[in-house]
């Protein structure tokens, strides 16, 4: 019996485990980036389920979807702008080292919130494309408590015009869901391709759910063992009484 209960106390104790480390992946925010992105092929793999976010606003219609609103800034492209516009480079049709040719969004630190009917995403990203300084980049969840905060210096190249080898993808993951993301520099900046999906499904550490199967394995093997032994005394007991 002591038996038993030890083994019913091992699988137990590695359900807790399989569920604990799923909380604890499900709980925490992971963020992404920066990563030199010139296209959407530069979105990092692994970040949305099935690969593809269900949206990716490049502005090119000039118009922000629906389903976002900006805290501040608008849309600008190379008729107002000129060669200070700073898309993704593959915007214009072409990935040649200029990103004029298309549309980005200017302005100082703006926040990107998810407004649509829809469930929330839990994986939400965007590429900044140019500005100077120090770039913050920064997530809310579902209830508008922070998700953690990444700064990073280096990535500006010290142009306006357009260049794009400073353009780098930021983004972050949460199960829980996310209502929003923040970057800025603390001046002006340039935004392309806000984006957003459903993460990859998250799973038992493979060393849990091993170490959970080993355990039902053994429970099982008990169980039999211990019916055995019962049918053996009793066909014991049955042979003392006719003896």
């Amino acid at each position: 019996m002591n038996t038993l209960k030890i083994t019913i106390a091992l699988a137990a104790g590695l359900l807790g485990t399989t569920n604990m480390a799923h909380a604890i992946s499900t709980s925490t925010a992971t963020f992404w980036g920066p990563a030199p992105y010139l296209s959407s092929h530069d979105i990092p793999t692994g970040f949305y389920q099935g690969g593809l976010p269900v949206l990716l606003e490049t502005l090119e219609d000039n118009t922000l979807d629906s389903t976002l609103s900006a805290s501040s800034g608008s849309i600008i492209d190379a008729s107002t702008w000129g060669s200070l516009v700073d898309s993704v480079d593959a915007d214009d049709g072409d990935i040649d080292g200029v990103g004029n040719g298309g549309h980005s969004w200017f302005s100082s630190d703006v926040t990107f919130t998810f407004v649509g009917s829809g469930p929330l995403p839990t994986a939400f990203g965007l590429v900044w494309t140019d500005g100077s300084g120090t770039i913050t980049f920064s997530a809310t969840d579902a209830l508008g408590q922070s998700l953690g905060s990444q700064s990073f210096t280096g990535i500006p190249d010290g142009s306006f015009g357009g260049t794009t080898g400073d353009d780098h993808f930021f983004g972050v993951q949460f199960a829980g869901g996310i209502r929003s993301i923040t970057i800025g520099t603390g001046g002006g900046i340039e935004v392309d391709h806000i984006q957003y999906g459903q993460m990859v499904s998250s799973v038992p550490e493979p060393t849990s759910a091993l170490m959970l199967s080993l355990g039902l394995l053994g429970l099982a093997g008990y169980m039999r063992t211990h019916r055995s032994a019962r049918g053996g005394l009793a066909t014991l007991s049955r042979k003392a009484l006719f003896s």
